[in-house]
């Protein structure tokens, strides 16, 4: 089943913008030889990294947004960890569109939130009990 997707990648700092209009145009490539379909794509430019990665402190930011069967998901990260233009990748899946559409319209609240009442005594230094949450168990 086709499903949306996006990639966010980060093209190597030292190339110039023929060579990071290349990169871009192969990852696009890669994505339709798989046979998905590149939907948008946009070129955020030149950024710093939040921490350095590979002695790298800069990269080309791109965003992608395709069209791709979910069973090919896995080339497309394998193909990509061997680039030697992209250094860095995240996949996410988008949210479906009937399901953006079949939500209701937020709504303004409209009443007031009810006022913090003072409490004397010693149990108004007391900590609040909280409800622990336990791990799911493993079946």
């Amino acid at each position: 089943m086709s499903r949306d997707y996006e990639i966010l990648f980060i093209v190597r700092p030292e190339l110039d913008e023929e060579q990071v209009n290349a990169s871009v145009k192969s990852v696009e490539d890669l994505i339709r030889n798989l046979g998905g379909e590149v939907q948008r794509t946009d070129l955020w430019g030149r950024r710093r990294l939040a921490y350095e990665v590979s002695h790298l402190r800069e990269g080309h930011y791109v965003l992608v947004e395709f069209e791709l069967e979910s069973d090919r998901i896995e080339d497309l990260k394998n193909s990509l960890k061997i680039s030697e233009t992209v250094f860095r990748f995240l996949v996410t899946r988008r949210p479906e569109k009937a399901s953006r559409a079949a939500e209701p319209p937020s709504r303004a609240r409209t009443e007031r939130a009810p006022e913090p009442q003072a409490v004397a005594g010693p149990e108004a230094t007391a900590e609040p009990e909280t409800a622990s949450v336990g791990a799911e168990e493993e079946t």
